[in-house]
């Protein structure tokens, strides 16, 4: 059965590189509704007359492309030499199979292109697996989410939208107050009792708060962060906290040596009586 996870997170991008890192989203996304459209071309092209008129035969023909494509995948995936498949496939499966299945009492035809999703340059949100990679021209920011589901990280990320988004990521200079973190969360750690755990973190925020998950990055000025500066802000980080639990210790037993309780400081909560002021008008 498995067990269900779940990843997101918010990453602030460069006000100089959003649109960069949205087209290139754009562009793989729409290669890959290409795909999916010449690949239903194909498939009813392959169609006998019966199978392109009677519901039945067309599911029955489905139902045999569809299992011959899981077959060819699994076995290149199973081979010791894991011969590389085309990518995107699992999505590029699961899409098609989708978008070829008839609803009930529909009569099989062919699919046309204004049938597909195809982004535009006003796309924003793009499906990535059973999630997202949802962008906001308003803030400069990257929304990033799997759903919450077994397996979904993986199919995320190797989805068409999610592979360009952190391929493209790599290549960007960050400046100040821009990066984020990739959150994430499972079973097994919920049942545990923790909360989300960092998975990955980007730019300088991610460096500031997650530097032993940050990816390794150059900043706007050509300046390389790499691992070495990573594990001294790291161990900065270790050594502040350190620090702060000292002093909240010593603030704890300071508070704690200063009590004082009726008993041993007899009279200290005694009620004190103020008399009232007088107030005198006109001389009195």
């Amino acid at each position: 059965m498995g067990h269900w996870e779940t990843e997101h997170g918010e990453i602030v991008l460069p006000a100089a590189e959003f649109a960069a890192v949205r087209q290139a989203v754009q562009k793989v996304v729409h290669e890959h509704q290409t795909k999916v459209f010449d690949a239903t071309q194909e498939f009813w092209k392959g169609l006998t007359r019966k199978e392109q008129t009677d519901p039945e035969a067309y599911t029955a023909a489905l139902r045999k492309d569809v299992n011959a494509r899981h077959a060819a995948m699994e076995q290149a995936q199973s081979s010791w030499r894991h011969q590389p498949s085309a990518p995107h496939l699992e999505e590029l499966n699961d899409d098609l199979e989708w978008r070829l299945t008839l609803d009930r009492g529909a009569k099989p035809a062919r699919v046309l292109k204004t049938d597909l999703p195809f982004p535009t340059n006003r796309t924003t949100d793009f499906p990535a697996g059973e999630g997202s990679v949802t962008f906001n021209k308003d803030t400069n920011t990257v929304e990033w989410n799997t759903g919450e589901s077994r397996n979904v990280i993986d199919r995320a990320h190797n989805s068409a939208a999610g592979a360009a988004l952190f391929d493209r990521i790599k290549t960007v200079k960050w400046t100040r107050n821009t990066g984020g973190l990739i959150m994430g969360n499972n079973e097994y750690a919920q049942e545990a009792g923790h909360g989300d755990a960092c998975h990955k973190a980007y730019g300088p925020i991610g460096a500031a708060q997650e530097p032993s998950n940050c990816e390794e990055y150059t900043d706007s000025k050509g300046n390389r962060v790499g691992q070495a500066e990573l594990r001294k802000l790291q161990q900065e980080l270790w050594e502040a906290q350190r620090k702060l639990q000292q002093l909240m210790v010593k603030v704890t037993a300071a508070a704690g040596r200063g009590k004082t309780t009726a008993a041993s400081n007899r009279g200290s909560f005694a009620p004190t009586y103020r008399s009232e002021p007088t107030i005198r008008l006109g001389g009195w």
